[in-house]
């Protein structure tokens, strides 16, 4: 690691922070013959595989490893498993770093932009016991921070977890902890007898619903609860667990961050000696302590020159000039202490462009990892390392030939010519570039009311699961029409308290959805958002609020609920 003494102040790309897609982006700037530098405020370089010590690798592999390049070099290196050794995968980076010729500085004091009218100069580093202020100019650089910090100071616009979608939530938290002495043998054994159903393992990693024992799990401190377990082995024997969930974290907020940090390390050990009752193999377990750092699933969403969107995914877009391809399914952890989560689908593969990763109103400045232009619905697949690693060594080598060339960021990605020149580099370094395909849209498209789900789907209000099956033509019961409505007033309107004007009208109905009681529920609806029409279908149809087929002969389905549902969103959407 370099020390302030020595430290050059002029670069041609400096990355900002040491998460894994900035450390993938500084190797591929260095190597594309750009001088770069890596600078982060933290001890060690690895971010949420280091500091934050989740060791469980979210991979996209079926039919073929989607995430190559750089990444799969990385990974080979960590064991090539879904699961790694926190010291290996700190060493790799490092060496990786070394070989490339990156240099590195860790431990740097508070870091901020330094800027020109809308174009970031440099990185303006504070005085320290150990050095002075001072500035260190860069010709693009890098924002690898966690939570898009630097950008978001830079003056970059963003939205926040699901306020996009008409939502004040986002996905919660975890604290990563390690339980030693567990027998892995025993564990497997155990997993195996009770079948798929209660977990999956294999030599590394174990993960599942284990009978929803977990789950069931009653915290001692406020704000804490357990999910089903996901179990990441390392070389010692060890295992970190990511399963510890903290609701009531403004990540904006250091002291409510450390609040959090503390509920959950308090709340551990109780948790090891709970698991250690019922859980195959955890007998002999014993508490071995938390990560260094919190695991921020979610804050940002950079508003950036171009947006990966839920419909992108979901259609299984890919064109000529996306850089990367992404496959996770949608899987949105849970966002209240009330829910478990959603999931809502699965896609086979979508294509990620280099636009995402630029802010629109600002100059050589990009974004890599999990606050990139993504919307909330479609960053919960986006989101993930892997992937993150494979866009970071696009952005990389883009930066180092903007620098070469003395090109902006948006010169650069708005010249198709560097994109095609991107994409035959990226591929000649083995990174995996996708192509246009025929994969249609994920769900039943030719249902006639798919492309009313595909409207509640938009703001988060219709599943798939990973069987990308909506049920469309299961019948329904009418208060769930009530509560789909309530939260299309949320979600379309940006009106929280509208629903209760619902529930309180028709919140103690037990009965399935005729079309005489949604015939009812929608003219009340419709009414109340200022349209009142005689309560007709004819009526209802006249004014576009149902479609011409209506009313069925039979109690309404999931399709024909969202049929009224997304017709009365698109009337009064916000």
């Amino acid at each position: 690691m370099a020390s302030s003494q020595n430290l050059p102040i002029e670069y041609d790309v400096v990355v900002v922070g040491s998460e894994p897609e900035g450390i993938i982006a500084a190797i591929a700037a260095a190597e594309n013959g750009a001088k770069t530098l890596l600078i982060t405020q933290d001890s060690l370089v690895g971010g949420l595989y280091v500091m934050g010590q989740m060791n469980s690798l979210d991979l996209r592999q079926d039919p073929f490893n989607y995430q190559q390049g750089l990444f799969e070099k990385w990974w080979y290196r960590v064991g090539n498993s879904h699961s790694f050794d926190i010291a290996l995968a700190e060493m790799a980076f490092t060496q990786m770093l070394a070989e490339a010729k990156v240099l590195v500085r860790t431990t740097a004091p508070e870091l901020s932009p330094y800027m020109e009218d809308n174009v970031v100069k440099g990185v303006r580093v504070a005085a320290s016991e150990q050095t002075a202020s001072g500035v260190i100019f860069a010709k693009q650089i890098i924002d690898a921070s966690s939570e898009m910090d630097f950008a978001a100071a830079a003056g970059a616009k963003y939205s926040i977890g699901f306020t996009e979608i008409g939502l004040n939530e986002r996905m919660v938290d975890s604290l990563v902890f390690q339980i030693d002495n567990i027998n892995w043998g025993e564990l497997k054994r155990g997993i195996k007898r009770r079948g798929k159903s209660y977990a999956s393992v294999d030599d590394w990693v174990a993960w599942g619903h284990f009978d929803k024992y977990p789950a069931n799990y009653q915290s001692v401190e406020e704000g804490i609860r357990l999910r089903g377990l996901n179990l990441g082995r390392q070389r010692d024997g060890s295992v970190l667990v990511n399963a510890l969930l903290i609701y009531g974290i403004d990540p904006f907020d250091q002291a409510s961050v450390d609040d959090g940090y503390a509920r959950a390390e308090r709340e551990a050990p109780r948790i090891v000696d709970y698991l250690k009752r019922e859980i195959p193999g955890f007998r002999n377990a014993s508490y071995g302590g938390v990560a260094d750092k919190l695991y921020i699933r979610e804050s940002r969403h950079l508003y950036a020159v171009c947006k990966l969107t839920i419909d992108d995914v979901i259609n299984n877009y890919v064109n000529q000039y996306h850089i990367a391809a992404g496959g996770y399914p949608l899987d949105v952890q849970t966002l209240t202490p009330f829910d478990s989560g959603f999931v809502y689908g699965k896609p086979e593969m979508y294509g990620v462009g280099l636009c995402v990763n630029v802010p629109r109103s600002i100059e050589n400045l990009w974004v890599v990892g999990k606050s990139a232009g993504y919307d909330p619905l479609a960053a919960s697949s986006a989101r993930v390392v892997p992937l993150g690693m494979a866009i970071g060594e696009a952005v990389g080598l883009a930066a180092a030939n903007a620098a070469k060339n003395n090109l902006t960021s948006h010169e650069f990605i708005s010249d198709k010519q560097n994109i095609f020149d991107l994409r035959e580099l990226l591929s000649k370094r083995g990174a995996y570039i996708p192509v246009i395909s025929s994969h249609g849209p994920l769900g039943p498209y030719r249902h006639p009311y798919y492309a009313d789900y595909r409207t509640m789907l938009s703001r988060g209000l219709a599943v798939a699961g990973y069987n990308n099956e909506p049920y469309l033509d299961q019948e329904m019961k009418a208060l769930s029409y009530v509560y789909l409505l309530a939260n299309v007033a949320e979600r379309f309107f940006y009106d929280e308290q509208f629903g209760q004007i619902l529930v309180n009208e028709f919140g103690a109905l037990d009965e399935q959805l005729s079309p005489e009681r949604a015939l009812q529920i929608t003219a009340f609806m419709i009414c109340e958002l200022g349209d009142c029409l005689e309560p007709s279908w004819s009526k209802l149809i006249e004014n576009s609020y149902a479609p011409n087929s209506f009313p069925p002969e039979h109690n309404l389905t999931r399709g024909e609920m969202y049929a009224l549902a997304a017709r009365i969103a698109r009337k009064f959407a916000k």
